[in-house]
């Protein structure tokens, strides 16, 4: 009964300041362990990042090929197999929060001493090749024949004959750019490698500007329109155009079509457009008298011709023509496209 009587004689303000006394103190040692949690996990981070920077203690010289579009996770895994680096997850975070990943180069690499991850990083993204390679420039709009003699004569392993066995039906599909390779490379290595840079800048660009269209329309088109237009936005205008004579059922009448079966180039033809004879020409290709697309691209097409036929000018626009000038001039009708070739062609 004291018990009883002691308690219920104890002030309401005591008992209210002794539990927030408990919850206070209970706070206090949460946030204190919170705290101690929090200080453990950075240092083991900091110690484990240290150590995984840190140059390898053994090491063999090491040539590591990274290709295009290769993702900055697969190229970790590579140098850190390879012993290039301690820890693919710590080269990983410094790409991605210290470098800049999309700024690897893709190139062959040679690593012939131990250095940190922070150097290694650096390497990738300056693009400090191995000085032995062979750069091959491939300009938008050629074919893959005229690639094929090119690279023949820059690398002893690659074969013309082989190459146009192995790209007979690989038009519009060998990626234009500039690439740096062993002198090594064979038929099939640089064939490929063109092939991954292809696949992987139209997958960027679906990405970029989702569309309906088959990856061998676009492809066909942007071959035309590498061929017809010269400037970012006559590409899109006329990639726009095109698109427009397709849905009316209405021929393409390009004549970039007819060159690809034709021995001598445009610029050697009457300035401006075809000799008209030469629009009779009995060929798939030749799309004044065929509808739709050609029967292959007709060209290998680079970014901006790729680009222009997933994001067109929207317009009315059916007719275009190049002036003596170098501008292009558009017309929704025959009769304005006359009037344009009146005034800006002849």
């Amino acid at each position: 009964m004291n018990q009883i009587d002691d308690f219920t004689d104890t002030p309401i303000s005591q008992l209210d300041d002794s539990i927030s006394q408990t919850k206070s103190r209970g706070i206090v040692r949460l946030m204190l362990f919170l705290l101690l949690f929090i200080g453990v996990t950075l240092g083991s981070f900091a110690v484990w990042f240290y150590w995984g920077q840190l140059p390898p203690t053994t090491f063999d010289p090491q040539t590591i090929t990274i290709t295009p579009g290769e993702r900055p996770v697969a190229i970790a895994e590579d140098l850190a197999a390879a012993g290039v680096v301690r820890s693919e997850y710590v080269l990983l975070l410094i790409l991605r929060f210290i470098e800049d990943p999309t700024a690897v180069k893709a190139s062959t690499y040679e690593f012939t001493e131990a250095v940190s991850a922070f150097a290694v990083a650096r390497q990738l993204v300056t693009g400090d090749f191995d000085s032995n390679l062979v750069a091959l420039t491939f300009v938008e709009g050629e074919t893959a024949t005229t690639y094929g003699i090119q690279a023949a004569e820059q690398l002893p392993n690659v074969e013309r004959d082989r190459w146009n066995e192995l790209t007979t039906d690989q038009e519009g599909r060998l990626f234009p750019n500039t690439y740096r390779v062993p002198p090594e490379f064979t038929t099939t290595d640089l064939i490929q490698l063109l092939q991954t840079e292809h696949e992987t800048v139209l997958a960027e660009l679906y990405a970029l500007y989702p569309s309906d269209l088959a990856t061998s329309t676009v492809v066909t088109l942007a071959s035309i329109v590498e061929r017809e237009a010269n400037t970012p936005e006559s590409m899109r205008t006329v990639a726009g155009i095109l698109l427009n004579r397709l849905a009316i059922g209405m021929p393409l009448q390009a004549d970039a079509t007819i060159e690809y079966v034709l021995e001598d180039p445009l610029h050697e033809l009457p300035p401006g457009q075809l000799a008209v004879a030469l629009r009779e020409v009995e060929s798939p290709y030749n799309t004044y008298k065929n509808l739709g697309l050609p029967p292959t691209p007709i060209a290998n097409p680079g970014r901006q011709a790729l680009a222009a036929i997933l994001n067109p000018v929207k317009s009315d626009y059916l007719y275009y023509i190049t002036g003596r000038d170098g501008d292009f001039y558009y017309a929704t009708t025959y009769a304005q496209h006359q009037r344009n070739i009146e005034t800006h062609l002849r």
